[in-house]
C-alpha cells in the first residue's frame, strides 16, 4: 500500500494526504516517546504548523503522532517533519503537589484523572501489573515522568506504546515469545531475514553490581540503612539480589556530639547493599561497587494521626501550619543581607521571631553570621523566654544544623515530618531555592533543636496535630525500603554488562512490538563469543531466545520496506543504570 496520514481536530479527520516518494522512518523502544520522521512536499506545511494530531498509515503500522518540528528546504522543495507518539502529550500536565497513593495498585492508581492524561487513553495492565501495590508520593512531575517512575519502583514492570490507531499504553513484564525467527534464511511467513551481517554492541563502562543505596547525596552515610528491614526479612528478597552488610563504622566524620535521635539517624553503623548474582557471574565473580539515590523514597502514612491531648495556651500568634501555608513558594528577606541574594535561610527563622514578638527579630545573629550561630548564641541573644530546646522533635520545632555534609554552610529550617531513613522533610528558604519550599535534608548533622514555647501559639498548642502529616508507622518503614530495594533491582539489571546485537532486516511483521521474544538464529561462533567470560558464553548458548529492546521502520523513497531490531538477552531500558555522583 501506498502510505498516507490523516490530520485530525478534536479526534475527527481533517484532511488525507498520500506519502508517495516520501521517506519514513519510526523508531520505538521500552518506557520513550517512539518518533517518526518524514520527507515530504512544501505543499503540506500549511496543514502541519502547530502540534497537528496526525495518524500515519503504513503497511505494518499506524503511527498516531503530534508534530514537532518542520524543516522546509527551498532549494528542492522538500519538507522534512518531526513527529512524536502521542503520547508525548503526557508531558503537557502534571501530577499535583506531594500527591500520595498507598496500598494502591497500579490499574487503581491510573483510575484517577490526577494520574491519567485523559479518558481518551486506554491503559492495559498484565496480571504483574495489575496486581501490584504502589506506595508513593508523586510531586509536579509531567504525568508521562510519573508513569515511568511507577514502573521504576518494580523490579520488572515497563510500559511501551503499540503502534495502533487508538491512544494506546500497555504496561507489563513482557516477554512475550513471538513465532518468528531473525535469521539469513529467505523470508517467510515465520522467519524475518537479514539483510546484512549483525553488529554487536558490547559495554561493560558502566557495570555496577554490588549497590549501596541512599536516600540523599549526603557524607553523613546513614541513608544507607533504609535497606535494614529487608535484610532482616529474607522473605523481602529475591533470592538473584541478596542484601549484604558490606561494612561498619560508616560516618566516621562524626567526631563531635550530637544529639542521638533513634529514628531519624539510628546510629548502628551498618552499611548495606544489594548484590546482583547474575551480573556478579557475568564478570567473572568481580564485585562492582555503585551507589544510587532515592531522594523520593521516603515512609510516609494516610492513616489519620490519634488526637493528642492539647494544652489550652493564651492568645499568641504563632502556628506552623499557617505559616507553610502563608509562605510556602514565596521569599522572605527580614535583614537585607547579603544584597546580592537576601533571601537566605535565616530570614525565615527571623520571621518566626517576629510573629512571636521577639524585639528586633532582624537583629544579626552574631560569630560569621551562618545559621548556626542561632544555635551557639541562643542564650546571650535571649531566646530562652521565647524557645524550648527538646531532645525530640515534633511538627513546628526548628532545627539548627552545622556546617557539614547535606549543609556546608549551615541551616536553619522547620521540622515537618521524620522519613524514617535518616533524613526528614523540613520547611525553610534557600535549600537551594530562594524562596520557602520542603525538602528532605539528612538529619545527621543536627545541633539541636528550637520550640516556640505554649504561651505564644495561636489557639491550642499541640505540635502533632494539624500539619496534615500522619504518624508513620513500622509497617511503612518496611514498605518504603521494600520499595527501595525493587527499585534498586531494576537499577541493577539496567546496570549489567550489555551485550546487544543489532540487525538490519527485510520488512518487520506488524505484531511485533519492543518487550517481546524472537529466536535469532545465526551463527555465534563469528562473535568470537568463546572469549567471553564463562557465564557470559553459557547465557548466549542457552537458548537462542532475545528480547527486542529497540525496533525501527523505514520505508524508502522507492517503495522498499526494511527494518532494524536490536536484540539483548535482558530488557531493559538503555539510559538508565550508571552510579550516582
Amino acid at each position: 500500500m501506498i502510505p498516507y496520514f490523516e490530520i485530525l481536530e478534536f479526534g475527527n479527520v481533517k484532511k488525507r494526504f498520500q506519502l508517495s516518494l516520501s521517506n519514513i522512518s519510526m523508531s520505538n523502544e521500552m518506557m520513550s516517546t517512539p518518533t517518526i520522521d518524514i520527507d515530504g512536499v512544501a505543499e503540506l506545511l500549511p496543514y502541519l504548523r502547530g502540534r497537528k494530531e496526525i495518524r500515519i498509515y503504513t503497511e505494518n503500522a499506524i503511527f498516531y503522532s503530534n508534530t514537532q518540528s518542520v524543516n522546509v528546504n527551498t532549494n528542492n522543495g522538500v519538507l522534512s517533519i518531526s513527529c512524536s507518539h502521542v503520547i508525548k502529550e503526557w508531558e503537557y500536565r502534571q501530577v499535583p503537589t506531594n500527591y500520595a497513593t498507598k496500598d494502591k495498585t497500579i490499574p487503581q492508581i491510573y483510575e484517577d484523572d490526577e494520574m491519567k492524561y485523559s479518558n481518551e487513553w486506554i491503559m492495559s495492565f498484565d496480571e504483574k501489573a495489575s496486581q501490584e501495590v504502589i506506595d508513593y508520593v508523586y510531586s509536579r512531575q509531567d504525568k508521562l515522568s510519573a508513569l515511568t517512575r511507577t514502573c521504576e519502583l518494580t523490579p520488572d514492570l515497563f510500559w511501551r506504546v503499540p503502534l495502533t490507531k487508538d491512544k494506546r499504553i500497555e504496561v507489563g513484564v513482557f516477554g512475550e515469545k513471538k513465532n518468528y525467527t531473525v535469521s539469513l534464511r529467505p523470508s517467510g511467513k515465520t522467519n524475518i531475514h537479514i539483510l546484512e551481517e549483525p553488529e554487536i554492541n558490547e559495554d561493560w563502562s558502566n557495570v555496577i553490581n554490588l549497590a549501596t543505596v541512599y536516600a540523599n547525596k549526603s557524607d553523613s552515610g546513614m541513608s544507607s540503612l533504609s535497606l535494614r528491614e529487608v535484610y532482616n526479612d529474607t522473605s523481602l528478597q529475591d533470592p538473584n539480589f541478596p542484601v549484604v552488610i558490606i561494612r561498619n563504622n560508616i560516618n566516621n566524620e562524626r567526631d563531635y556530639n550530637y544529639i542521638d535521635y533513634p529514628k531519624l539517624a539510628p546510629n548502628n553503623q551498618l552499611e548495606y547493599a544489594v548484590i546482583d548474582t547474575e551480573s556478579v557471574a557475568m564478570e567473572s565473580g568481580l564485585f562492582i561497587e555503585g551507589t544510587f539515590a532515592f531522594d523520593d523514597l521516603n515512609p510516609f502514612s494516610l492513616e489519620e494521626d490519634v488526637e493528642d491531648e492539647e494544652e489550652p495556651v493564651g492568645s499568641g500568634n504563632w502556628s506552623p501550619q499557617a505559616f507553610i501555608d502563608e509562605y510556602n513558594g514565596q521569599s522572605i528577606d527580614m535583614d537585607g543581607v547579603p544584597p546580592e541574594q537576601p533571601y537566605q535561610c535565616v530570614d525565615t527563622f527571623k520571621k518566626c521571631l517576629e510573629i512571636i514578638g521577639y524585639p528586633n527579630p532582624s537583629r544579626a545573629i552574631g560569630g560569621d553570621g551562618y545559621a548556626w550561630n542561632i544555635w551557639f548564641n541562643r542564650q546571650s541573644l535571649g531566646y530562652d523566654a521565647y524557645f524550648d530546646y527538646p531532645s525530640t522533635p515534633q511538627f513546628g520545632d526548628w532545627a539548627v544544623f552545622n556546617k557539614a555534609g547535606d549543609t556546608p554552610y549551615s541551616h536553619v529550617a522547620m521540622f515537618v515530618s521524620d522519613n524514617g531513613n535518616g533524613t526528614a522533610q523540613f520547611f525553610g528558604q534557600n535549600q537551594p531555592q530562594p524562596y520557602c519550599t520542603v525538602t528532605s535534608i539528612s538529619t545527621a548533622n543536627i545541633l539541636g533543636w528550637l520550640r516556640v514555647k505554649p504561651e505564644f501559639w495561636q489557639g491550642t498548642y499541640n505540635p502533632e496535630s494539624g500539619n496534615g502529616v500522619k504518624n508513620i508507622t513500622d509497617e511503612d518503614r518496611i514498605k518504603c525500603a521494600k520499595a527501595v530495594y525493587d527499585a534498586t533491582i531494576k537499577k541493577l539489571i539496567y546496570a549489567r554488562r550489555k551485550y546487544q546485537i543489532t540487525v538490519h532486516t527485510e520488512e518487520l511483521p506488524s505484531d511485533i512490538n519492543v518487550g517481546d521474544k524472537v529466536r535469532f538464529i545465526y551463527d555465534m561462533k563469528k562473535f568470537h563469543i568463546e572469549e567471553c567470560s564463562n557465564y557470559m558464553r553459557k547465557l548466549i548458548e542457552e537458548n537462542d531466545w532475545y528480547y527486542i529492546v529497540k525496533m525501527e521502520r523505514n520505508i524508502n523513497s522507492d517503495g522498499t520496506t526494511t527494518g532494524e531490531l536490536t536484540l539483548e538477552k535482558f530488557l531493559r531500558v538503555d539510559r538508565e543504570g550508571k552510579q550516582e555522583s
